[in-house]
């Protein structure tokens, strides 16, 4: 009998912190936006059915001059899709094969 899948783990958020960390205040975002503080304030929660959809993700991302996954990973841990996305090709590509011999030498 295959395995069960179960629902899956809900994953964090990070827009307060990312807002934080671009010395933002909520009635900034919110003006940017065309919304209320309150509504920023929600989305930051996401508390029940505030959070934010994907429309307002990416002009969250926007506002903060980032891509809309970067959220996912607290700006003080950019994943490494967002730490190679503004080098060369062949950066990115030793970053590749660096990733690639660690993990068959484990």
């Amino acid at each position: 009998m295959p395995p069960r899948i179960g629902p899956r783990r809900v994953r964090r958020l990070f827009l307060t912190e990312w807002r934080e960390a671009r010395g933002l205040t909520q009635q900034q975002v919110a003006d940017r936006l065309g919304t209320s503080a309150m509504t920023v304030s929600r989305w930051e929660r996401q508390a029940g059915s505030h959070k934010p959809n994907i429309d307002q993700l990416a002009a969250l991302a926007e506002a903060y001059q980032i891509e809309p996954q970067d959220f996912y990973h607290h700006p003080d841990r950019p994943s490494p899709e967002a730490l190679l996305r503004d080098q060369p090709k062949e950066i990115q590509e030793q970053a590749i094969n660096i990733i690639r011999a660690i993990r068959r030498h484990g």
